[in-house]
């Protein structure tokens, strides 16, 4: 009979340790199946999932003539837009409206005719401009300025 007291409690004391190693093991296995608490797999998806912004409204601005750097008097006649993302406020890109012009001023009074006149001129102007429109617009309100009209003299 002393034997089988000694037996007894040896059971008890490995349930105790056991018991809540398996409850660990077991919210665990819950978490990473039920709540996907899994850091591979969310890396993953971060990897593969993109964003995409759709294009909204478009606003135009007044045309503009603008001296250029040319030794005799040349001009050139612009007209620009903005595209806004779907869903943009257009009042408060408006609000905002004359900065920009006054950057795209800034912009081509450093041109020439002749330079407006190359190719891929128009390519460097409109990432200028959507360069500054990032600027005035830094939190997205605007996606990218168009170049609608341009007329060199």
């Amino acid at each position: 009979m002393a034997e089988e007291e000694e037996v007894a409690p040896k059971k008890k004391s490995k349930m105790k340790i056991i018991a809540p190693i398996g409850g660990v093991v077991l919210l665990a296995v819950v978490y990473f199946v039920f709540l996907g608490g899994g850091g591979a797999a969310e890396e993953e998806a971060g990897v593969t999932t993109t964003t995409v912004i759709v294009e909204g409204p478009v606003i135009e601005a007044e045309q503009m003539t603008i001296n250029l750097a040319d030794d005799d008097a040349r001009y050139a006649r612009l007209k620009f837009a903005v595209v806004l993302p779907m869903g943009g406020d257009a009042a408060a890109v408006g609000e905002r409206f004359p900065m920009l012009k006054d950057s795209v001023l800034d912009v081509v009074i450093g041109y020439t005719a002749e330079d407006l006149r190359e190719a891929g001129a128009l390519n460097t102007l409109r990432g200028e401009f959507t360069a500054k429109a990032m600027e005035v617009w830094p939190d997205g309100e605007v996606l990218r300025v168009l170049i609608t009209e341009l007329l060199v003299q």
